[in-house]
């Protein structure tokens, strides 16, 4: 088994601000937040308009990652090898252009590439052996890539098109401390000329117009705003300002082909929507224009030179089931059954509240952003079936844990201000606010859980050179300390667990990215060295649950088979497979009265369409 280094996606939605409810406490209704835009991304919904939209690819492979090649003859997407291919459009044969069918060395890959105007050349971000993104370029007859931009400094790159002659890629920059920039990237000697700088600020979608002369892309105006507006930029310098002022959500903003219009997608009437405004040296002409209605999940991608715009789809559901459990033998008791939620198909990470009154789930609301959703936090009074929206102000949440007291959720996650790591949401007023963060970390934050008085939060943090620690935050005074630190070598924590009622950790330590080798883990607080319970020939070990009044461990593995479940003692005694009903869930979280099991499974695929126009309609 080896265990692949997954891409990082990109950076920052920002979700909507609403109140919240806890248990007792005030809230907002869920018949209030049902307006909110595409939260359940309904593609079926579509009324048609003046365009039509066709369906172009969707099979295993399908990611919307890549884009058309201007002369509609190629589509370019990241192959399941991590090697950036280009298909056939016309036969639907793919070729690998980077590694070739053996696939790049263990831990790099491809991620999103563009065409140049003349559909000869492929622009594309690359995931490198000292694990930051850099920038290459590479023909379409599959000869040697070339770099043309690598920092350290830089984590993510994001090329999105090119010069009319070829000489310069717009290209997004990610720096670790947490600025974005546009810039242009020189093809000829690879220097690099800002265009703007965005603080914490990440653009969903930049173009470059067809003559080279202006630069789209969508913004909030705002720091205490949700919504994002497009924005136009002279590439020399010349002007700067906004193309659409409007309450809504207005993002990924696409030149068409002629230049003479932007296409953006928005929610102004309620779903996600496809809109255009005519544009005239920068500068807004009249009022943009409703063109195809009901989009659903739409990645815009890029338009081909005959005013086709392809984009890639998100279809399939998430939901929350339920089983009846019995933690003492580890069995199931009859089938499964999904949450009948008002959010269902959009529903994942449940977790249940100590008392065993809540379950809290994150459920997807408004955008995403190539795979990134926008999140919000649902907890569901269990006897009753009533739910509320909790939306704190983070651009993203990544998995949640209710406190001992069940007050306060302990989200992972990133905020609008380039923040990642944990806050802690208070479920009365739906405020979170930091508790472990840091400037620079991956936007999905940082994996924790409470001590069992609620006094802690225990972590797993990346201390350097690729090796994880687990550390202590106390609350009140905000000291940090480290409690464990694996032997040397690129260690890495996760899926860290506590059990129910004791301050003892359950989680999964992996020697690398790139090496096989994993095990769960016991630690006992106060302890130097925990003791593996579990080895890693079961499958890629993907959660831990506690359970059998934290005697046993429910362990969730994934192999090419699909996703297996093992108890295994805590003391170490072998392993005993579960049967499933499932193939595929998300972490499994066990009731506290070890009778319900609680878990999120996804059926979801990525396809491409083309959404296609009459020329009135530009």
């Amino acid at each position: 088994m080896v265990l692949r280094a997954r891409p990082r996606l990109s950076p920052g939605l920002r979700p909507p601000s609403k109140a919240s409810w806890r248990p007792g406490g005030r809230g907002v209704p869920v018949l209030f937040v049902l307006a909110l835009a595409g939260i359940l991304g309904a593609a079926e919904a579509e009324e048609s308009t003046v365009a039509h939209t066709r369906p172009v690819w969707a099979d295993e492979q399908t990611n919307a990652l890549g884009a058309p090649s201007p002369d509609g003859r190629f589509l370019s997407f990241v192959d399941a090898g991590g090697n950036l291919a280009v298909r056939d459009l016309a036969t639907g044969a793919s070729r690998a252009l980077t590694s070739g069918a053996g696939g790049p060395a263990p831990g790099q890959f491809a991620y999103f590439s563009v065409f140049s105007r003349d559909s000869r050349q492929v622009a594309y971000a690359w995931f490198n052996e000292d694990r930051f993104y850099e920038l290459r370029i590479v023909s379409v007859d599959g000869s040697e890539p070339r770099t043309l931009y690598r920092n350290p400094e830089t984590g993510f790159v994001q090329p999105t098109a090119f010069s009319p002659d070829g000489d310069q890629i717009l290209t997004l920059l990610f720096r670790r401390d947490n600025v974005s920039q546009i810039a242009m990237v020189s093809t000829i000697d690879r220097s690099a000329r800002v265009l703007r700088s965005l603080d914490w600020f990440y653009p969903k979608k930049i173009d470059l117009s067809p003559d080279g002369r202006f630069v789209v892309y969508d913004s909030i105006p705002a720091s205490e705003s949700s919504a994002r507006d497009i924005h136009v930029l002279a590439v020399d310098g010349s002007a700067y300002g906004a193309l659409t002022d409007s309450p809504a959500n207005d993002l990924f903003p696409l030149w068409t082909p002629d230049g003479e219009s932007v296409v953006f997608g928005s929610d102004r009437e309620g779903g996600m929507d496809a809109w255009i405004m005519r544009v005239e040296g920068g500068e807004p002409v009249g009022e943009p224009r409703l063109v195809k209605r009901g989009l659903g999940r739409a990645l815009p991608m890029a338009f081909t030179s005959d005013g086709r715009l392809f984009y890639g789809l998100r279809a399939g559901r998430t939901d929350v089931y339920l089983g009846s459990f019995d933690a003492s033998s580890g069995a199931l008791l009859g089938g499964v059954r999904a949450l009948p939620s008002r959010f269902a198909g959009a529903n994942r990470s449940p977790e249940w509240s100590p008392d065993g009154r809540f379950l809290a789930y994150l459920s997807r609301v408004g955008t995403e952003n190539y795979g990134q959703e926008h999140r919000a936090v649902t907890v569901r009074e269990v006897a009753s079936g009533r739910e509320m929206l909790h939306a704190p102000r983070l651009t993203f949440i990544e998995r949640l844990r209710w406190s001992p007291d069940g007050r306060s959720l302990l989200l992972s996650g990133g905020d609008a201000q380039g923040r990642s790591g944990l806050f802690v949401m208070d479920l009365g007023t739906g405020e979170a606010t930091q508790a472990v963060v840091e400037r620079s970390g991956d936007f999905r934050g940082l994996e924790g859980d409470w001590s069992a008085d609620g006094t802690r939060i225990y972590f797993a943090q990346l201390t350097g050179a690729d090796r994880f620690s687990i550390r202590s935050h106390t609350v009140a005074s905000g000291r940090r300390e480290d409690v464990y630190q694996p032997p040397a070598g690129r260690a890495i924590i996760r899926s860290l667990r506590r059990a129910r009622d004791t301050d003892r950790l359950a989680f999964v330590l992996a020697d690398g990215p790139d090496d096989g080798t994993q095990s769960v883990q016991i630690l006992d607080i106060g302890k130097n060295r925990p003791t593996a319970v579990l080895r890693s020939r079961y499958g890629d070990i993907s959660d831990v649950e506690w359970v059998a009044g934290d005697r046993k461990l429910l362990v969730s593995a994934e192999s090419e088979s699909g996703t297996s479940l093992w108890t295994v003692a805590a003391g170490g005694a072998d392993p005993t497979p579960l049967d499933a009903p499932w193939k595929r869930p998300g972490p499994v979280r066990v009731s506290p009265d070890g009778n319900t099991l609680a878990f999120s499974h996804e059926e979801t695929k990525d396809e491409v369409w083309s959404l296609e126009f009459p020329a009135t309609a530009r």
